[in-house]
C-alpha cells in the first residue's frame, strides 16, 4: 500500500481536435479519458498537474489528428498510447493507467 493513502480514478477534460475529411471539410475528433491511478499519493499529484495533463493531451490529439487518414476511424491504440506517454513525461513517472471513453469524430 503506498504512503499517500487510497487512489481512484481522475476523469480528464474533454479534448478536442480538428481532422480533414475526404471532400476536404474538417470534422471534429472528441476524446474522453479518464485515469486509473492505484497510489493515493500519485493521484494527488495528478490532480495537481492536472492543466498541465489538459495541456500534453490536447497536443498528444493534435498529433493524432494530423496523422489520422482521410475518412478512417480513429486509431485507438495510437491515442491511448500517446495519452499514456504524455502522462508518464508530465507525472515524472508511470502509474496511472489511461482508460478512453468515448472516442468520436463528427
Amino acid at each position: 500500500e503506498s504512503s499517500g493513502g487510497a487512489g481512484g480514478q481522475l476523469r480528464m477534460a474533454l479534448v478536442t481536435a480538428t481532422v480533414l475529411r475526404r471532400n476536404g471539410r474538417r470534422a471534429i475528433l472528441s476524446v474522453e479519458s479518464t485515469l486509473d491511478i492505484p497510489d493515493g499519493a500519485l493521484l494527488e499529484r495528478a490532480k495537481l498537474s492536472k492543466p498541465r495533463l489538459n495541456a500534453g493531451y490536447n497536443e498528444a490529439i493534435q498529433i493524432q489528428a494530423a496523422r489520422q487518414l482521410t475518412n478512417s476511424a480513429p486509431d485507438l491504440d495510437a491515442i491511448t498510447a500517446a495519452l499514456q506517454q504524455a502522462t508518464d513525461r508530465i507525472l515524472g513517472r508511470s502509474g496511472a493507467k489511461v482508460l478512453l471513453g468515448t472516442v468520436m469524430v463528427t
